[in-house]
């Protein structure tokens, strides 16, 4: 190889290196922590919003360069996680549901992408103002996972095999939603 293309070659190796650290210094850390490191301000907003609830565990994150604090809980049976600011500003809510209560377009949406398909899970997910449905879904020997809209616009679809889907905490009650 001559001069030039060793040079080439090394600026691309290198742009590729810092492109691949840049990606994973972007990439969410999470870190579980006892909820006596919890700011005050979250932990008294947790529970002026959530007085019956029990904490089930607390975790610090970093996201986008923001560090959240969250509170993994369950409340009259319902699963329940919520990030926090450390000014007890909540960030996002993401709330076990009865797959029976989803929205009828979620529900449709599902049975068209997944018409054998019976919803195991579903969560409602919070953030600013955006609601979005969180789904697993069995399809025989396999799970999906469904992200929608309140509107059933599929946001993400992705199959795993059977005991390796996405599974964060329990839904309220895992029957079929479908009809």
């Amino acid at each position: 190889m001559n001069r030039f293309c060793k040079s080439v070659l090394a600026v691309a190796v290198l742009i590729f290196v810092l492109a691949l650290a840049g990606a994973c210094f972007a990439q969410e850390k999470e870190a579980k922590i006892a909820a006596r490191d919890v700011p005050a301000a979250v932990m008294t907003a947790f529970h002026t919003a959530y007085p019956k609830a029990e904490i089930k565990g607390t975790a610090k994150e970093t996201e986008n360069g923001k560090t959240y604090f969250e509170i993994e809980s369950v409340d009259g049976g319902m699963s329940r996680d919520l990030l926090y600011l450390a000014d007890g500003t909540v960030a996002e809510i993401e709330e076990g549901i009865d797959p029976a209560s989803l929205p009828g377009p979620v529900k449709a949406a599902a049975d068209v992408k997944y018409p054998q398909g019976k919803i195991v899970k579903a969560e409602k997910t919070t953030r600013d103002a955006a609601v979005t449905y969180e789904l697993q879904i069995a399809t025989g020997k396999t799970k999906a996972n469904l992200t929608l809209d309140p509107s059933g616009k599929i946001i993400r679809a992705h199959k795993a095999a059977a005991g390796h889907a996405k599974a964060k905490s329990p839904a309220k009650a895992p029957d079929k939603a479908k009809g």
